[in-house]
């Protein structure tokens, strides 16, 4: 059984990014207390209630700017391949790659918060989607099997792991010969995410992932308020269908 401190349930690897500044905008009855704890990044946020916290994560005001259909279009997923989708919370995304890899593939939530996995199985069951899993992971580690994906998928979580480049170096094993990682993340400027302090520029994130073994072999412009880019390991094959599509790595 995973032993969950007060560190480890700071908001690393759970949709806790766009959480703080949707929940003051969309819905909780409370939004004070949210912004509060997102004015100090480092208190725990709990997520036990996971029907609440849907209201906030699948809000189609956040579909809006989110774009989710057009972000999966982009990312040119084949049928039959396996996506990990770190910080997955609700499943925003992991149903959709689910629908994407089709039957003989495979979409895999992995979050820290056990309230948030259940929710996804029960979401599965709900869709009658087989190949869409659910499990919790470690704060430090997805701890994803070797030569078990083809994408790694984050979505406004990246500025909340303390150790970006010990992270990504353990993700690389786990990447199928074509694989890669997609990252989306909020601007600095963006109206809506965590706050300013601490989220991660484009360069930084650019810089972090050279850092740690990865070369940029993909960016897509078309959403609002993040940037979206995508990464394969040096050395790795390119042809990952990734590129194109609008796509440019600089």
């Amino acid at each position: 059984m995973l032993q969950r401190t007060a560190a480890l349930r700071s908001p690393i690897l759970t949709l806790g990014a766009i959480l703080i500044a949707l929940a003051a905008v969309f819905a909780p009855p409370h939004p004070a207390a949210a912004v509060a704890q997102a004015n100090a990044p480092t208190m725990p946020h709990h997520f036990h209630d996971a029907n609440r916290w849907a209201k906030v994560f699948e809000s189609p005001e956040r579909a809006k700017w989110q774009k989710p259909g057009q972000v999966v279009a982009a990312l040119k997923i084949k049928p039959g391949q396996s996506v990990a989708d770190i910080g997955a919370g609700t499943g925003y995304f992991t149903r959709r790659f689910a629908a994407a890899v089709g039957s003989t593939g495979e979409a895999i939530g992995l979050d820290i918060e056990p309230a948030m996995v259940a929710y996804m199985k029960q979401d599965a069951a709900r869709r009658h989607l087989k190949n869409y899993t659910a499990r919790v992971s470690q704060p430090e580690d997805a701890r994803l099997a070797p030569h078990s994906v083809n994408l790694i998928f984050f979505c406004d979580v990246y500025h909340h792991i303390p150790d970006r480049i010990a992270y990504l170096k353990k993700l690389a094993p786990a990447l199928r010969p074509d694989g890669r990682i997609a990252l989306i993340d909020f601007h600095h400027a963006a109206p809506v995410g965590p706050p300013a302090k601490i989220r991660i520029p484009r360069t930084q994130a650019i810089a972090e992932f050279r850092e740690a073994g990865y070369r940029l072999t993909g960016s897509h412009d078309f959403l609002p308020y993040q940037y979206f880019l995508e990464f394969q390991p040096v050395g790795a094959n390119t042809q990952s269908g990734a590129a194109g599509g609008g796509a440019q790595a600089h």
